[in-house]
């Protein structure tokens, strides 16, 4: 009789033996593959390009480079921009209104600023080509809450909406 008994080893044998002989190269080979860290993927996910454009578009603002600002922008006739909180609600809608009020706040201030200090825990909900960023950054006068609605195009994510909440 076999080593292991089991119904199905009675009728071989060897057949017990054989098989663990086998089968522990197998086992051993899978238990190495699986201790294997997972290779970086080729290209960064959508939420890391939505977190490069986020971050792009503050820095290029208060380096105040308006051409590259003006690159994290989608210009397309929906986009918008508001303020509230602590400050007088203000709302610009359509890129041309979003551009405009940017051009105007650089000439009014065209000294760079530090670029504020983030506690950026990004909350991303994807949605096939747009995405809405939930995040918060420290101020001057506190903490600063932005919503931004995020869009894909040309294969490059653009800011379609920001909310900001002093």
């Amino acid at each position: 009789m076999s080593r292991f008994y089991y119904p199905a080893f009675q009728f071989a044998p060897n057949f017990g033996s054989k098989m663990m002989k086998n089968l522990w190269p197998f086992c051993f080979g899978i238990l190495i593959w699986s201790c294997q860290s997972p290779s970086s993927p080729s290209h960064p996910g959508p939420e890391k390009l939505i977190i490069e454009t986020l971050e792009n578009e503050t820095l290029y603002f208060c380096e105040r480079n308006l051409a590259m600002w003006q690159e994290q922008w989608s210009h397309q006739p929906f986009v918008s921009k508001m303020y509230t909180g602590n400050t007088p609600f203000r709302e610009f809608i359509g890129w041309e209104a979003v551009n405009q009020n940017t051009v105007d706040h650089i000439r009014k201030f065209p000294d760079p600023i530090p670029v504020p200090d983030s506690n950026q825990e990004y909350a991303i909900e994807l949605f096939g080509e747009a995405a809405m960023v939930f995040y918060s950054k420290n101020g001057e006068s506190g903490t600063i809450r932005e919503v931004r609605l995020m869009v894909l195009e040309d294969e490059k994510w653009k800011i379609a909406s920001m909310q900001t909440i002093y």
